[in-house]
């Protein structure tokens, strides 16, 4: 499809040009609007249009300012003039800078789609270097790039480059298309693709088809696409394989000026279509990775350092256990994006997926019977990671399970948050619990949090939690346990630090108190 900025004062002209004409019919798009001269050379210079058409007069800058100041830099877009007066020393000077049509308003419909029609035919035979040279068919323009890409990706044996395809473009720009089974399963499918693509992108001029394995690329003869023309390039892709059984995946690379760097945009569209499970079911061409966390895995020099499976399981089982929808929801996503910034692909991330999973399922199961039961009721959900079809399928189809598995379980009542915390504290006592991660879990300011806690329980968050450890010490000191084994059973790593904290709340070593012949192991 040809591009098209409409310009004109009057909103309501715009709108009414983008209604009564059907513009994808005649190979045009409607990209952009302005509203004044001095905006429509803005939209010029941002969109590359192949087609402006533009009001005469308008405040400040009218429409022939525009397009004189547009031929300075650009000999090739095309213009249709609208005018509500038949002046001849307007279409005159229109003449001299090479406009197509001098249109009068109101619009005659059939006038201007006979216009848009001879001006498609004029962008076709302009751009149509697919018929520079009459010894070079298509097929051998898609031979000499799939060369050119072989060669500049290394993979070649000859000791001179090949020849490069006779085009003078202003940019080239490669698309891939990635064919879903079973349009990609066999060769005359692939043959099928190719030759309808070719019917749409070889027969206008605006592209050349070629087959690189396992993808079909196209050279395209476009400007830089924005995002919404990458959605619309792929619905006019899907228009064209229109009747094929069989989905695809598209992604481009960045644009180039030279046919040497075609490589580059074509390594880049690679690199994409490898992490197309972020993107599948997305109706759009893939121009660039989604915004992702990268802090969330411990970037290091701009490059992620891999995701931490233990610590995002903690905080999953957490939110299980508490049986807090909104903290499992907000650790799918800080999970999922932790995962995904660090490798995309389909396979890996899969199997991190399911790793966290099953670790953080594995840590619930032991918090009691109930949790056994439901847990083992809830695996499968390993085996449904590998079934979905793209990352938004795969967190979806995690959240109904996970929230589901949390009613089964859930001890998630009205009490106060703190009441919560206590509770947690009570039966999480003995792991490597912060304030921070509560504050997270529980959707609250850590400082907020903190000064709350305080003010219920009269104590600190860390020194509550070493009187319940040490309060559970002495039971475990009472059954016998070495010091060193009540020390790592209560949460603390160092037997010398656990020494330390038994003593300042007790007043004793644990080792005496272990000695007493009558322990009083209550409070």
């Amino acid at each position: 499809m040809y591009k098209v900025v409409l310009v004109d004062d009057e909103n309501a002209i715009r709108q009414g040009l983008k209604a009564i004409v059907d513009w994808r019919r005649h190979g045009f798009e409607v990209i952009g609007e302005a509203g004044n001269g001095r905006e429509a050379l803005l939209r010029h210079q941002e969109l590359k249009p192949d087609l402006m058409v533009m009001d005469v007069r308008m405040p400040g800058m009218d429409g022939l300012q525009v397009i004189e100041e547009i031929r300075k830099n650009d000999k090739e877009c095309q213009f249709i003039i609208l005018s509500g007066h038949a002046d001849f020393s307007y279409a005159k000077r229109a003449i001299s800078w090479g406009v197509n049509a001098y249109l009068l308003k109101p619009v005659d419909t059939d006038e201007f789609e006979a216009e848009l029609d001879r001006i498609c035919g004029v962008l076709r035979e302009a751009s149509g270097s697919l018929q520079k040279t009459e010894q070079t068919s298509a097929q051998q323009l898609a031979d000499q790039i799939v060369s050119l890409l072989m060669y500049e990706e290394g993979h070649h044996t000859a000791m001179e480059p090949p020849k490069e395809p006779e085009l003078d473009w202003r940019s080239y720009r490669v698309m891939l298309l990635k064919m879903h089974p079973p349009l990609g399963s066999h060769a005359n499918g692939r043959a099928e693709v190719r030759r309808k693509l070719a019917e749409r992108f070889e027969s206008s001029g605006t592209g050349i088809v070629f087959d690189v394995e396992p993808f079909v690329g196209i050279l395209l003869n476009e400007r830089a696409l924005i995002e919404l023309q990458a959605i619309s390039m792929y619905l006019d892709l899907e228009e064209s394989l229109l009747g094929l059984n069989g989905g695809f995946s598209a992604a481009a690379g960045d644009p180039v000026h030279q046919l040497a760097d075609i490589s580059l945009s074509y390594s880049q569209a690679v690199r994409l279509l490898k992490e197309e499970f972020l993107f599948r079911g997305e109706r759009t061409v893939i121009l660039k990775r989604p915004p992702l966390n990268f802090a969330a895995n411990g970037a290091r020099d701009g490059e992620p350092t891999g995701p931490d499976i233990n610590a995002l399981a903690d905080k999953l089982f957490y939110a299980l256990d508490i049986g807090s929808k909104d903290a499992v929801r907000r650790i799918l996503d800080e999970g999922g994006q932790s995962i995904a910034a660090y490798d995309g692909a389909e396979q890996a991330m899969k199997t991190a997926v399911s790793q966290w999973i099953s670790l953080a399922l594995t840590k619930l199961s032991k918090t009691s019977d109930t949790a056994f039961t439901a847990v083992q009721d809830a695996l499968s959900v390993i085996a449904e990671i590998y079934e979905q079809p793209d990352l938004r399928s795969l967190r979806k189809m995690l959240e109904v399970r996970l929230l589901g598995l949390t009613e089964r379980i859930s001890t998630f009542s009205s009490e106060s948050a703190v009441k919560q915390i206590l509770d947690f504290v009570e039966r999480h006592y003995a792991e490597s619990l912060k304030l921070e991660t509560l504050a997270e879990l529980f959707n609250y300011n850590s400082g907020y949090l903190g000064k709350m806690f305080k003010s219920f329980t009269g104590d600190t968050f860390h020194n509550y939690l070493d009187k319940v450890r040490i309060r559970n010490a002495k039971h475990l000191l009472a059954d016998g346990l070495k010091v060193h084994q009540v020390a790592a059973r209560v949460g603390y790593a160092n037997a010398d630090y656990f020494h330390l904290k038994f003593k300042k709340y007790l007043g004793e070593s644990p080792s005496r108190y272990k000695m007493k012949p009558t322990k009083t192991t209550s409070g």
